[in-house]
């Protein structure tokens, strides 16, 4: 018994100290951005290197959530026959929770293992201590450009993968269950009130930042030695998945009160 309290007590303090030391270098890395300079150019490098090139991932995704979800309402409206109420029973569900979700959990993942896997290799053979030995303040170079860059890129992935959704149900709609697409785009846009856009996007936008000071938290702590890197990737997709869906959770109940 005494075994499995301590195991409990030392995990508690472990995700504690991890949560605490992710807000300290948020702090850093927000006050820091706000001095001058503010690293344009570094910014928008990385929003290229993570943003633009995850377009491919995120076309996929977008269109075949878009299309998977509009299948399951479209079959078990059918059982109704209501199947051309089925874009308002899509609208909903992918604007304000799939898409936002489902970008996280994939694009999110990837971002973040590319920025561990690339500021741990940094760390591992001593390029950060060189940063910081000439002056130069690492939280600043390294840690804010790609933060910025993945609050920004991800709510545009997610307004950019809305779109695909919308086009893949479509596609479904007009060729599976006899609904034109006219009509499944009238009706998935009549169901949506700006509130609906609204959480959509401040959920991604909090994913991205999530995502970003993960992802930069997790290869500063890389450890030295041959296997550190590749621990430390894996233990970022694993606290990215877990965190988001945890973050989730928490804005539907703030966006969808229960009254």
């Amino acid at each position: 018994m005494r075994a499995i309290v301590e195991y409990l007590g030392k995990g508690v303090n472990d995700g504690l100290s991890w949560a605490g030391g992710m807000a300290v270098m948020f702090m850093q890395a927000v006050m820091s951005g706000l001095r001058r300079p503010f690293g344009i150019y570094d910014i928008f490098y990385q929003i290229v290197a993570l943003g633009i090139r995850s377009m491919p991932l995120a076309t996929l995704m977008g269109i075949f959530v878009g299309m998977a979800l509009t299948w399951q309402f479209g079959e078990a409206l059918m059982s109704f026959g209501a199947k051309n109420a089925v874009g308002s029973a899509a609208a909903l569900a992918l604007v304000r929770e799939l898409v936002p979700t489902i970008m996280a959990l994939t694009v999110g993942a990837k971002i973040a293992t590319g920025m561990t896997a690339e500021l741990g290799s940094m760390k591992v053979s001593e390029q950060i201590d060189a940063i910081a030995s000439l002056g130069a303040d690492p939280v600043k170079k390294l840690i804010w450009p790609r933060l910025a860059a993945a609050t920004i890129a991800l709510p545009l992935l997610c307004v950019y993968g809305n779109v695909l959704a919308l086009g893949g149900g479509a596609l479904i709609a007009d060729s599976i269950f006899d609904v034109p697409a006219g009509y499944f785009y009238e009706t998935y846009v009549d169901e949506l009130y700006p509130m609906d856009y609204i959480s959509g996007l401040v959920k991604a936008t909090t994913f991205g930042g999530l995502t970003g000071i993960i992802g930069c938290y997790q290869g500063f702590q890389t450890q030295f030695g041959t296997e550190a890197v590749g621990i430390s990737t894996t233990n970022t997709v694993v606290a990215t998945s877990v965190t988001i869906i945890i973050m989730d959770f928490v804005l539907t109940m703030i966006f969808l009160p229960v009254s």
